[in-house]
């Protein structure tokens, strides 16, 4: 994070992740995807820090599963307060439009 010394904005340098309706329809889809899927890229840009809505954690299959069975088990009530969690299958090349398996 910085700050920008003349307009005082902070900002930050964000790994872009997509849900799979972000991408244009002309970029194939390794799978159909699932739900809270999203793909993780090698896109980066500087956004200002108040385009942050809050924190998430993208996990890969294994992790993703765990969490989500842990969080069943804990109740509504419990889950109120934890930070989304998304899977992540598929690492996207935005540069080239094309995908590869995700490794955490």
């Amino acid at each position: 994070m910085w700050e920008d010394s003349k307009t005082r904005s902070k900002w930050v340098m964000a790994n872009q992740c997509y849900f799979p309706s972000d991408l244009p329809e002309v970029v194939g889809r390794p799978s159909a995807p699932e739900s809270n899927e999203v793909y993780e890229s090698n896109h980066d840009s500087a956004i200002t820090a108040g385009l942050i809505q809050g924190p998430c954690e993208v996990l890969p299959p294994d992790k993703f599963k765990e969490e989500s069975e842990r969080r069943t088990l804990l109740g509504t009530e419990a889950n109120d307060g934890l930070w989304p969690i998304f899977l992540c299958k598929w690492f996207y090349d935005k540069f080239n439009g094309l995908f590869q398996p995700f490794f955490s």
